[in-house]
């Protein structure tokens, strides 16, 4: 038998894989197929956290017609109790609200991340690495400073959706987690490998030429910054259903921005099975050293609490110094040369005399 310390560690990893799969598929599909380096993850992913531990019990005690009176921030405890009440005996509506976040959070998000890449999609790549950033840090701001939003400096609680599933919650909400990744996953892989993939390709590789082809290059990188922005998103909003809490200190640059592009560098951009194999290898290292950091004291000259980011740092010069391509690099689009076009020409002619026949 599996111990339950092994079983639980083994669920939180692959929550914490799904939901930075999540991340670094969008960030693969910026970045590594169409070139844009959105320094400006933690905006989304902050945005669908917000948008969870703001608007989740709202909606709540709007659909269940409770809490009249009170106020959601500060009655907030209370409140989620109630509900979850209701909740634990409802699975409909469990459901039906479940999907109606994930659908406003998708509209929100999809929003911001126009606002974000209206004023940077014209700049030069370190300008708008700038304002990517900038923006990233202003929602983290607002979510610290304005208390009504969720909670300023403390935190909020988020209803339990899935209070109806009783002892199966872990498992579910898990499955549930990793499922969406999956999805979110193989949508990125579809997008990637059709006709608008190899137009993104271009972008990335020659935005003069895509747009002497006719294409608005500015109207497409606008378009994946929009897609990435609500991609992410759901990372923000299964990550606050798993801890049932948001709290706006916890989406910095370092755990919603930095670690994503260490999993993308080390797998390979442009490859989503390289965002996957990198994501994995990042995840995993990470939870070993928060399970046995403190068994690394005695042989290190500094504080363990200082091991992750010193493991970013590090890992990221060696990536870029010795495989910059990253463990799976990205596989070129085969190019048909002339012989293949004469052969096809010498086909179709072929065709035409035996119809003409």
């Amino acid at each position: 038998m599996i111990p339950e310390a092994w079983i639980t560690w083994i669920m939180d990893v692959l929550v914490y894989f799904a939901v930075y799969l999540i991340v670094v598929v969008s960030l693969n599909l910026q970045y590594g197929y169409t070139g844009i380096p959105n320094f400006g993850l933690a905006l989304s992913v902050a945005g669908g956290a917000y948008v969870a531990g703001s608007l989740a019990g709202r909606i709540a005690m709007w659909y269940y017609g409770i809490g009249e009176g009170l106020d959601f921030i500060r009655d907030n405890s209370f409140i989620t109790s109630m509900l979850n009440e209701r909740l634990a005996h409802d699975p409909v509506g469990g459901i039906i609200l479940f999907l109606a976040l994930i659908g406003i959070s998708s509209v929100i998000n999809a929003g911001l991340g126009f606002i974000a890449s209206y004023p940077a999609i014209r700049l030069r790549a370190d300008y708008l690495i700038m304002t990517l950033i900038a923006m990233a840090e202003a929602i983290r701001v607002i979510g610290i400073n304005y208390y009504p939003l969720v909670g300023g400096t403390f935190w909020v609680h988020v209803p339990d959706y899935f209070a109806w599933t009783g002892d199966m919650r872990r498992i579910v909400i898990t499955g549930l987690i990793f499922g969406i990744a999956l999805i979110m996953f193989f949508i990125v892989q579809i997008f990637a490998t059709s006709p608008l993939g190899r137009l993104i390709r271009a972008i990335r590789e020659n935005e003069v030429s895509a747009e002497c082809l006719g294409k608005d290059v500015t109207k497409m990188r606008t378009k994946i910054i929009v897609l990435g922005a609500v991609i992410a998103s759901f990372a923000g909003v299964l990550f606050s259903f798993y801890t049932q809490v948001v709290l706006s200190a916890a989406y910095t640059r370092t755990d919603w921005t930095f670690w994503p592009w260490l999993m993308l560098m080390v797998g390979g951009k442009g490859n989503n099975i390289g965002s996957l194999v990198g994501t994995f290898a990042v995840v995993i290292a990470r939870r070993l050293i928060i399970r046995y950091k403190h068994e690394f004291q005695p042989y290190i000259p500094f504080s363990v609490i200082w091991l992750e980011q010193i493991m970013l740092g590090l890992t990221l010069i060696l990536i870029m110094a010795f495989r910059p391509q990253g463990l799976i690099p990205e596989k070129p689009i085969k190019v048909r040369g002339i012989k293949d076009y004469k052969k096809i020409y010498e086909k179709v002619k072929m065709k035409l005399s035996r119809i003409q026949q």
